[in-house]
């Protein structure tokens, strides 16, 4: 306690060096934090992508997917269910809220059972054909609720009875799927039934992709090799890739988003570490005849030690706090925009663990900055420094 008095003439004496320097320290941790929990959460994103699960899409550009390729890759050892996905893709009454309704057959139910429906949902799908069921997300940027209506209008002869508008029933909503990108970000799940009922004949038996379950994750790339092995020559061939993989190649299209933010958080580092380092390191050149003084007085290399590593933590320890809590509001505000459709990234959440990464990161760079002040005062002559010399 009796370091305290002391600290705070330290910190105080040039009031608004020291609060540019808590804010500018503060600023860093929050971008500190703010990557942190970026990359956190985009690798979340990857590994809530199972490698177990495959994606089986048209190689080359194709319309569709023949149904009937279902039977043989129930044939290929190590699947163990094949279900088809279709979207519809429109918009609602008004041309600029676009919308699509990702329909799914009941062998969707094994094929990708992390699909967050549960068995009463698809018993009302099963019973209602024309119904839907909205995520959260989904949900929350439509403003709908459990029986309303929702429109879809394609252009004509998007139904064999020559409509245009799709009128869809809302069952309710359900849990956002794990996963960032491994499905329409909004997603909006329907019957692949009432779909292949209310299309013209030609174009029923076609989905856009196929989802397979495999019986080990180890075995996925394999099962995808003879996948594709198989369908070489067959119209249209066929791409595979693991659910898990596929959400990588997502994660890093175009840029590394997760190398990114690593890189920008250790630059933050850098600078929390050189202003935390110049700051200490200019306070003791400033008063090394105080330094002297208590020296003097009987303070030995410990306590003068103590005295500035607590100078050097104080602002950092601060700082840490402050920017811990600046990137939690940064990443409720960018969980809303995620929420809302306006960016498309997975959902970030400042987690617990990473204030307490960012306190320990505080203290080690204030004991790192206060290396060379308490090197230079280990050295220092004190009768000269006493006697001004």
């Amino acid at each position: 306690m009796k370091f305290i008095p002391l600290v705070w003439a330290a910190l105080w004496r040039n009031r608004a060096e020291s609060v540019l320097t808590l804010l500018a320290l503060s600023v860093a941790f929050a971008l500190f934090g703010i990557m942190i929990a970026l990359n956190a959460a985009y690798e979340q994103a990857i590994d809530d992508a199972r490698m177990d699960r495959l994606i089986i899409a048209c190689r080359f550009e194709c319309g569709a997917i023949p149904l009937g390729y279902r039977e043989q890759l129930a044939r290929i050892g190590g699947v163990t269910a094949v279900g088809g996905q279709v979207w519809l893709g429109g918009h609602e009454q008004d041309e600029h809220h676009q919308i699509t309704v990702m329909f799914v057959d009941e062998e969707m139910r094994s094929a990708w059972p992390e699909l967050p429906l549960s068995p009463a949902d698809w018993r009302a799908l099963e019973v209602t054909p024309a119904g839907i069921f909205l995520s959260r997300k989904a949900a929350a940027r439509r403003n709908v609720r459990t029986g309303d209506t929702v429109t879809l209008n394609l252009p004509p002869g998007s139904r064999a009875d020559g409509g245009t508008t799709w009128f869809f029933a809302v069952l309710g909503v359900i849990p956002d799927p794990p996963g960032w990108g491994q499905s329409n970000p909004d997603m909006i799940v329907g019957n692949l039934r009432y779909l292949e009922n209310s299309i013209d004949l030609e174009e029923r038996g076609r989905v856009n992709v196929l989802r397979v379950a495999v019986d080990r994750p180890e075995h996925a790339r394999a099962v995808c090799r003879a996948i594709e092995a198989w369908f070489t020559n067959a119209s249209p061939a066929l791409y595979c890739v693991p659910a898990r993989e596929n959400a990588q190649e997502l994660a890093d299209a175009n840029i590394n988003m997760r190398q990114i933010s690593l890189g920008i958080g250790a630059a933050g580092l850098f600078m929390i570490l050189f202003l935390c380092a110049n700051g200490i390191a200019e306070s003791v050149r400033e008063r090394l005849s105080e330094f002297g003084v208590l020296k003097a007085l009987g303070y030995g290399d410990a306590r003068i030690a103590l005295l500035v590593i607590l100078e050097a933590a104080a602002p950092t320890l601060l700082a840490a706090l402050i920017g811990g809590a600046l990137a939690r509001g940064v990443g409720a505000f960018l969980a809303h925009l995620a929420v809302k459709g306006v960016i498309d990234m997975p959902e970030m959440r400042a987690s617990p663990a990473a204030f307490g990464w960012a306190l320990v990161a505080a203290l080690l760079i204030a004991l790192v900055s206060a290396l060379a002040p308490l090197y230079r005062l280990r050295r220092m002559d004190v009768a000269a420094v006493v006697a001004g010399r």
